[in-house]
C-alpha cells in the first residue's frame, strides 16, 4: 500500500515537472490555460478544474477555462463579484479552501450547478497571486476517489505559483504585442496621412504662401491642401476632423479625396463645399464631423472667395487693420446634408495676408492653464512680419514663448497666403 502511494506521488510529481516545463514556453494565454486545466485535472486525479481571472476594473472573477464540456456555457454566465461563492471569498481572503460537501457550504452558488446540469461534490479554490498582485483563482472539482486530502491541497497549493506566474508572462507578451502592433498601425497611419498633406506650396505669380503643422499626437485630425483647379484658380483648404488618432487619419484621407473631386467639378466655393457636405453625410458614422475653410484665390483678379463649414473665421492681415472673416459661416461638414453654404467674395490688397488656422493654437495653454485665445493672437498679428513665411516664424516663436511648459492639447496649423 505504502509503495502504491510512492508512486502515485512520483507520478504527480513528474506531472507537475511536466506542467512547468509545458507552461514555461508558452505565450498565448488562451492555449496556456486550456493546458494548464488538463495537466492540473490529470495531476489532481479530479472530474473537472476551472480557471477564474481576477478583472481589476470591475472587481469580479470571471471564469475563462475549465477542463470538460462546459467551458463554453460557463463563460456565458459566471462572473462572480469579489467576496461571492467560494471563488470570490477564495479572492478575497487570499486563501487555499478545501470543501468535503459544497451544498453544505453557504458560500456555493448553486445556480451554476443548476445552469449546466453538473453535479458538485467537493472541491479545492486556490488563489493565484505574483507579486502580491490577485491574477486569479483555480479550482479543482470533484476527486474521482472520495475526498480531496490535506496532501491534495498542498500539492495545488505548490501548483498555483507556477500557474500564476505563466499567466502573468502571457499577458505581458500579449501586451507587447498590442503595442507592436499598435505602433504598426499608428505608422502605418502617419505615412498614410503624410502622402495626402502636401509637402511644399504651389508658386504663384504675384504670391506667396507658407504653412506650419504640428500634431499634439502622433497622428492628428488637422488638415491642409492647396488644390489647382482647371479654371486656373487655386483652392487653400484647412480643417479639423473630429476625433484624433488613427481613425481621424484614415478619414482625412477621404475627405481629401472627396473634396479635390468636387472642386475638380468647379463652382462657387460655397457650391463646392455643399457638394462636399452631401457626400460626406452619405458616408459619416458615429458622429464624425469636419470642420474647414474653404478658400478659392482668383490669381488675375486678385480676388478670393471664401466657405467656412463650422470652422475659425479666417484672419486678414493687413498694414492697416487687422479683421476677422465672419462671413459666409455654416456648420460642420457631415452633419446636416440638405445645407446650402455661402461664400463670400472680396479683393485682396496689395500686401494683405489671409492668415487660415486650426483650434489647437488658440487652445494651446501656458503653465498656468492660460489659453492663448483669439484675442491674444489678434495682439500678436498687429506685429507681425508681412510675408507669409517670416510670420510663420514669428508666431511660432509666439506661441513656444507663450506655452513655455504647457500643454499642447490639439494640433497646432496654421496656412498663410499673401499678395505681394
Amino acid at each position: 500500500m505504502e509503495q502504491l502511494d510512492l508512486q502515485k506521488q512520483n507520478e504527480r510529481l513528474l506531472k507537475a515537472l511536466e506542467m512547468n516545463q509545458l507552461i514555461a514556453g508558452e505565450l498565448h494565454l488562451g492555449t496556456l490555460l486550456k493546458q494548464v486545466m488538463a495537466v492540473t485535472q490529470t495531476i489532481m486525479d479530479c472530474e473537472s478544474c476551472s480557471l477564474f481571472l481576477y478583472d481589476e476594473k470591475s472587481n469580479e472573477l470571471v471564469f475563462n477555462a475549465c477542463s470538460g464540456e462546459k467551458e463554453a456555457q460557463l463563460k456565458e454566465i459566471c462572473r462572480l463579484p469579489m467576496g461571492t461563492g467560494i471563488v470570490g471569498w477564495c479572492a478575497e481572503h487570499g486563501e487555499t479552501v478545501r470543501i468535503a460537501d459544497v451544498y453544505d457550504d453557504r458560500r456555493f452558488v448553486v445556480e451554476f450547478d443548476r445552469q449546466t446540469k453538473f453535479t458538485t461534490r467537493n472541491m479545492i479554490s486556490a488563489p493565484l497571486f505574483v507579486r502580491s498582485k490577485l491574477i486569479g483563482v483555480c479550482q479543482v472539482i470533484n476527486h474521482q476517489h472520495g475526498d480531496f486530502s490535506e496532501s491534495d491541497e498542498k500539492l495545488l497549493d505548490s501548483l498555483v505559483p507556477m500557474v500564476a506566474i505563466a499567466i502573468d508572462n502571457a499577458r505581458a507578451h500579449q501586451r507587447l504585442l498590442d503595442r507592436e502592433l499598435f505602433q504598426h498601425d499608428l505608422t502605418l497611419a502617419k505615412s498614410i496621412q503624410d502622402s495626402f498633406l502636401p509637402a511644399t506650396l504651389p508658386e504663384i505669380t504675384g504670391y506667396h504662401s507658407a504653412f506650419y503643422m504640428h500634431s499634439a499626437f502622433d497622428v492628428g485630425g488637422d488638415f491642409y491642401d492647396t488644390i489647382q483647379i482647371p479654371d486656373k484658380r487655386i483652392a487653400y483648404i484647412i480643417g479639423d476632423i473630429s476625433g484624433k488618432g488613427v481613425s481621424a487619419a484614415m478619414i482625412m484621407s477621404t475627405v481629401l479625396s472627396d473634396l479635390r473631386m468636387e472642386l475638380s467639378f468647379g463652382g462657387s466655393a460655397g457650391q463646392i463645399l455643399s457638394r462636399f457636405n452631401q457626400t460626406l453625410c452619405k458616408k459619416a458614422r458615429n458622429g464624425m464631423f469636419v470642420s474647414l475653410v474653404l478658400m478659392i484665390l482668383d490669381p488675375e483678379l486678385h480676388t478670393i472667395e471664401v466657405a467656412n463649414a463650422g470652422h475659425l473665421p479666417p484672419v486678414h492681415i493687413h498694414h492697416e487693420r487687422i479683421w476677422q472673416h465672419n462671413e459666409a459661416s455654416g456648420p460642420p461638414a457631415g452633419i446636416v446634408s440638405d445645407i446650402s453654404y455661402d461664400c463670400d467674395r472680396l479683393t485682396l490688397q496689395a500686401g494683405e495676408m489671409v492668415l487660415l488656422y486650426t483650434d489647437g493654437i488658440t487652445e494651446a495653454r501656458n503653465e498656468s492653464d492660460e489659453m492663448i485665445g483669439i484675442g491674444r493672437l489678434m495682439n500678436w498679428l498687429d506685429d507681425a512680419p508681412a510675408s507669409p513665411h517670416a510670420c510663420i516664424e514669428y508666431l511660432n516663436d509666439c506661441i513656444s514663448h507663450y506655452v513655455g511648459d504647457g500643454s499642447q492639447g490639439d494640433d497646432i496649423t496654421l496656412l498663410i497666403m499673401g499678395r505681394d
